[in-house]
This record gives C-alpha cells, sequence and structure tokens, in this order.
C-alpha cells in the first residue's frame, strides 16, 4: 500500500477518534507499516516495539530484550523487599518511563506530527490516556519472553493485565485505569506493580497524572 494511502487511512481514524481496540489495532498497523516503508524503525526505537507487540501473540526481539533486562536487574531489588521508589534512581526512571510507556506516547506524537497528522490529544486533552486503556487491554496477556541466550537473568517473562473503574461518583466521570506489570520469574514466582491513568467520560475535561503504584 502506497505511504498516501496508509496516511489518508490514519487521518481518518484520528479525525474520527481511536474508541475501540480494533481502531487502535487498526492504527498501529498503519504505523508499523509507514515505520517500515520510511525505514525509520531505528529512529523510533520504543514505537515500532508498541506497534509488535500489540501485533503478537508474545514478543522476544531485541528492545523487549533491553525491556526485560532493566526488569531483571530491578527483580533483583524487589526480591529483597525494596518499594520501586528506592530503586537506583537511573533504573527507577528507566522502569517508570517504560511501565508509564512515555517514550511510547512521545514518540508516537512526534511521529504522527513528522507526517503531518494529528496528535490523540487533538479532539480531548486526555487523548493519550484514553488510548492507552485500549491500547493495553490488546497487548494484556501477551508476554514479553526472555530468550534462552540470557542464561544470567533470573525472570522469564513480564505480562500486563489492564483494570478500568469508574473514579468517583463525585469527580465527573472520571476512569482510573491500572495496568498491572507481572515479572514471572524462572523459579515460577511472580511478582508485580501497578500504574494508574485517568481519563474522563467527557472528552473536555483536564486528565489527572499517571502515577507508580507498589509491588506485591
Amino acid at each position: 500500500m502506497a505511504q498516501s494511502h496508509i496516511i489518508t487511512e490514519l487521518d481518518l481514524l484520528l479525525f474520527h477518534g481511536i474508541t475501540t481496540k480494533a481502531q487502535t489495532v487498526s492504527l498501529l498497523v498503519a504505523v508499523r507499516k509507514l515505520l517500515e516503508q520510511q525505514e525509520v524503525k531505528k529512529q523510533y526505537e520504543y514505537l515500532t516495539f508498541h506497534c509488535d507487540w500489540a501485533l503478537h501473540p508474545k514478543l522476544s526481539g531485541r528492545t523487549a530484550q533491553q525491556i526485560l533486562k532493566m526488569f531483571d536487574a530491578a527483580n533483583v531489588h524487589l526480591k529483597k523487599d525494596d518499594d520501586l521508589r528506592n530503586l537506583p534512581p537511573d533504573l527507577q526512571r528507566e522502569i517508570e518511563s517504560i511501565s508509564r510507556m512515555t517514550c511510547f506516547e512521545q514518540e508516537l506524537t512526534q511521529f504522527l506530527e513528522t507526517n503531518g497528522l494529528s496528535s490523540l490529544n487533538t479532539n480531548r486533552s486526555d487523548g493519550f490516556a484514553h488510548f492507552l486503556h485500549l491500547y493495553a487491554k490488546v497487548v494484556e496477556g501477551s508476554p514479553l519472553v526472555m530468550t534462552k541466550q540470557n542464561e544470567s537473568a533470573s525472570i522469564a517473562s513480564v505480562t500486563i493485565h489492564a483494570d478500568l473503574v469508574k473514579a468517583s461518583r463525585h469527580d465527573g466521570g472520571n476512569m482510573l485505569l491500572k495496568v498491572n506489570w507481572t515479572v514471572l520469574d524462572k523459579n515460577g514466582q511472580s511478582g508485580n506493580f501497578w500504574v494508574i491513568h485517568s481519563f474522563s467520560l467527557n472528552p473536555n475535561a483536564t486528565p489527572a497524572p499517571s502515577g507508580l503504584g507498589g509491588q506485591s
């Protein structure tokens, strides 16, 4: 498919708004095609990774391995019952960026802008958070799998699960997205932590910031 056709497809999707899992997958498929055709996958490493995660039942590629190695490093501390907020500063920043999908948001926004397309926040101020609750449902249960080459690693996989609840009947209809990250080690034991995102049922409302939760 020609780039102009893909961009037209994306333009229509973004104009009408991404409101379903099917539309989320359609957007990521189109973005993935453009990344390939424009030969910019290395420039948009995390965007490519998140597109691939949505399109495969499990993922074990290069970027997935880099991410898993960070979780493996964090797992050493978490086994000692350290709080996530007590991780070494550089590692904590990396884990927070991955788990909040910050780089995903930044690279997707930049990619759409570079191609003359609207951002997810064009129609609503919490556009990415709203999109994220659909994306999380697409990739939940699809593990990031550590390859056999990483024999020294203590973990085997990382999986996410998304829970969506109404925040409060008094807050104008805000919804809370709780993204649970489950780390499975090679001994079959698992631990998890979570990130909270918020979006509103009212597209014109101001979203609340995301927050990093503890582990269990």
